[in-house]
């Protein structure tokens, strides 16, 4: 018996109900090849993110410093670390922090200061061109500085007002000067959208104090270098130092990229699972509709595991071209919004997952997991929703058959 010429038979019989049946697969295929391109490319951008707009691969630390933040604790000669780690070819910036208080015309908050190299963290992270307004920092213009996004907003400035400064500085003298605003962050992270001060390192370097030194060596790799090769490999360079990973830095988003299959593949199951009953509603009518077919076909030999393999073939058959058909809205669909994407600015200019800046454009990402997931579900809940008709059929005894009303 040719199982797979009489399953096309019979769905060709039926046609109405197998196009109904074909098309809803083919539209959850199709539907799910997009979601999953585009959570893959949000928990790309994610990843992204939080590795490289503020915090890097990897970052180095005088040890302890983590535990215990100190305005003393610091990395001596960094201009000798800096270069050993850019002749192992990495992208390295250092920075400076301290505590202080800002003050505009009308109010006044608590701040983080940042020293950074401007150029230093154009090279190295992504936060430099994340700017609602305005310009990031220059080192020519040693008075310019750019703020948190929440912290310009209780500050009620805007790029181009002027800012007083005032803290301790290192020598245990009072440090204050008058400073302008060059530009305004999008939102970065909660600690920086609400007290986030950055300005020049020779500018912060004179302001506080330091005259060497730095709290901080932010750290990128290169897109071939593996990250948890890279901190081992670092940490034997830097024995005296103590390295660690943006994910040991971040564990929390760490840990939800890591499960991200656990979070997706519940959600496939689900939609699948409605189609599941349209596969399992059909294959029982198409059953109870030959009842006297089957019947006949087991009085003349036929076996109860060949009628099991025909209906499961009729539900193979129809999942290969609802395949196809997903396959053909789906992969368009989502290469479209990778390249073009999906604009959330009316929403809000800027958002954060886990403390991790979100971009306003969604993307979509285009991955053998985003494609083989959906089509690999289908088929297998389709053939699990048909087990039950199929087992109906084959159970069938020739005589009942024949004579079924």
């Amino acid at each position: 018996m040719n199982v797979m010429r009489l399953a096309g038979r019979n769905i060709l019989r039926a046609r109405r109900r197998s196009l109904v049946t074909v098309g809803a697969m083919a539209f959850a295929l199709g539907i799910m090849i997009v979601f999953s391109s585009l959570y893959d490319g949000l928990l790309f951008d994610l990843r992204r993110n939080a590795s490289l707009m503020t915090t890097g691969h990897l970052q180095i630390h005088p040890n302890g410093y983590l535990d215990k933040p100190s305005l003393y604790e610091r990395i001596e000669h960094e201009d000798a670390v800096l270069k050993k780690l850019r002749d192992l070819g990495y992208k390295a910036t250092a920075r400076l922090f301290a505590g202080g208080l800002a003050a505009s015309d009308t109010a006044s908050a608590g701040v983080k200061l940042w020293g950074v190299d401007p150029e230093g963290e154009r090279q190295t992270v992504k936060m430099t061109g994340h700017l609602l307004a305005g310009k990031w920092l220059d080192a020519s213009d040693r008075k310019g500085v750019v703020l948190g996004k929440i912290l310009a907003r209780t500050l009620e400035s805007k790029p181009g007002d002027d800012l007083v400064l005032v803290t301790q500085a290192a020598d245990g003298s009072m440090a204050n000067d008058r400073f302008t605003v060059r530009g305004v962050l999008k939102s970065i992270g909660d600690e920086i959208d609400a007290a986030g001060l950055f300005m020049p390192r020779k500018t912060f370097r004179e302001f506080m104090a330091i005259p060497e030194g730095a709290h901080e060596i932010t750290v990128a790799m290169g897109e071939e270098m593996i990250l948890e090769e890279a901190g081992k490999s670092l940490s034997k360079a830097f024995p005296e130092l103590e390295v660690k990973t943006w994910k040991q830095l971040n564990p929390s988003m760490a840990e939800m990229v890591e499960l991200s299959d656990a979070f997706l593949l519940p959600m496939i199951v689900l939609v699948y699972m409605a189609i599941g009953i349209v596969i399992l509603n059909a294959m029982l009518m198409a059953v109870f509709e030959r009842i006297k077919e089957y019947g006949v076909m087991k009085a003349i030999g036929v076996s109860p595991f060949q009628v099991f393999r025909l209906v499961m073939s009729e539900t193979l058959v129809m999942s290969l071209f609802a395949c196809a058909l997903g396959l053909l809205f789906g992969l368009p669909f989502a290469w479209i919004l990778q390249t073009h994407g999906i604009d959330l600015s009316s929403y809000g200019d800027s958002a954060s997952m886990s403390g991790v800046a979100m971009e306003t454009i969604w993307r979509s990402l285009l991955t053998p997991r985003s494609v083989y997931m959906p089509v690999a579900a289908l088929f297998v809940l389709s053939l699990i929703a048909t087990i039950y008709p199929a087992w109906k059929a084959s159970a069938l005894r020739p005589i009942d058959a024949i004579h079924h009303q």
